[in-house]
């Protein structure tokens, strides 16, 4: 009997929701507080674009998110995985950027033990394994991570051996690239300075809102950092489109472009730039995605931020 193989993908993965839910992936919560109300964001688009709303209404709003503890991982391990699936590969958001990756390890190795008193209860004999990567990207990013993992998983082989999957997603990751544009650096700044951060300076951050000057930031290979600047929110976005585009007539290395907004998606499907983009996608038969930012995302770039993502050599 074949192994039944699972993929955990943690809130931070901007794949729409429909999608997730096709795909029968399994999404784990990350703790979140934005003034007095806290729950677990589990990609509920409703849930998070009413926190959009509210965090256009009310900038000043103390914010926090952190990951779920070890024992709540081990636990929701526990309870959601072992007698579903045989394998589970959990791919969490950037190590470099949230402690994820490093709670979810940490509780894969604490299961070892308790797995196996409830399969055998549950007549299971077949040892249980997970897995947990590192995408070494953020948002978008590792969304494409999660879709190459599941091209893998439905392609045409019988079986796909669970340590090859683990090993191609592993090299796989090296080669996204995740851009994000803000649309109002007072978000950016605001977090920035929350954490410490002092990169985004008050002379930095007027001079950027006086000019309309919005960076192009880039997350690849567990590094975040601005790779140009442009005048224009939308002028930015438009440049991603460009170069996704080029990068489409490259060649891809899997064929998807993953896209999210901090807003309804619907806007996005109106910025310069998008219909050109998308003549390109289908014209080489690439799948594209659009989904609402997630909330993790959304706390430190802000309402209104776009972000575009794919992989290329």
């Amino acid at each position: 009997m074949p192994q039944k193989i699972g993929i955990v993908v943690d809130a931070a993965c901007d794949l729409p929701r429909s999608f997730l839910e096709q795909h029968g992936l399994e999404i784990m919560p990350i703790n979140m507080q934005f003034g007095t109300m806290t729950f677990k964001d589990v990609r509920d688009p409703e849930q998070t674009m009413e926190f959009y709303r509210r965090y256009v209404a009310e900038k000043e709003l103390e914010i926090t998110t952190a990951p779920l503890s070890v024992k709540a991982i081990k636990d929701w391990f526990l309870d959601q995985l072992v007698l579903k699936y045989d394998r589970v590969l959990v791919v969490t958001v950037s190590s470099t950027r949230s402690p994820v990756f490093e709670n979810a390890t940490k509780a894969s190795f604490m299961i070892l033990s308790g797995y196996k008193e409830r399969r055998k209860a549950a007549g299971m004999e077949e040892q249980f394994a997970l897995r947990v990567l590192d995408s070494k990207t953020l948002f978008t990013g590792q969304a494409v991570v999660v879709y190459e993992a599941l091209r893998l998983l439905q392609s045409n082989q019988a079986e796909v051996a669970f340590d090859r999957l683990r090993q191609h997603v592993e090299s796989f990751s090296q080669d996204v690239h995740a851009y994000l544009v803000p649309n109002d650096l007072y978000y950016v700044r605001a977090r920035a300075h929350q954490k410490g951060d002092k990169s985004v300076g008050w002379f930095k951050y007027q001079m950027g809102t006086m000019l309309d000057i919005k960076p192009i930031l880039r997350a690849y290979r567990g590094e975040t950092e601005a790779v140009d600047t442009v005048r224009g929110f939308e002028n930015a976005v438009k440049k991603l489109f460009e170069m996704a585009s080029a990068a489409i007539e490259k060649g891809l290395l899997t064929k998807v472009v993953c896209m999210s907004y901090a807003g309804n998606p619907e806007d996005v499907k109106g910025f310069p730039g998008y219909d050109d983009f998308i003549k390109v996608a289908h014209a080489h038969k690439v799948e594209t995605t659009l989904a609402v930012m997630s909330t993790v995302a959304g706390i430190h770039v802000g309402p209104g931020a776009f972000s575009l993502a794919y992989a290329a050599k």
